[in-house]
């Protein structure tokens, strides 16, 4: 999938809480982060690995990750 397709998904935890939305991808040299915008219009950065990033549903707009410790 391309950026595009990705930015404007609402991401979920793997608990079911929605976290926010896609805003912006940073592409950096280790790894892609995700910029996720939350509700009340914080930020959270995170990882574009796939201990991280579990499931990306583009037909849905969809992405579920793992909150790893210190994401937060």
């Amino acid at each position: 999938y391309f950026i595009y397709d990705l930015l404007g998904s609402e991401v979920f935890t793997d608990d079911g809480d929605k976290l926010g939305v896609l805003s912006e991808i940073l592409t950096t040299a280790a790894n892609d982060v995700y910029v996720v915008k939350t509700e009340n219009n914080n930020e959270v950065l995170l990882p574009a690995i796939k201990d991280c990033i579990l499931d990306v549903d583009v037909d849905s707009k969809k992405i579920t990750v793992h909150l790893m410790d210190g994401l937060l």
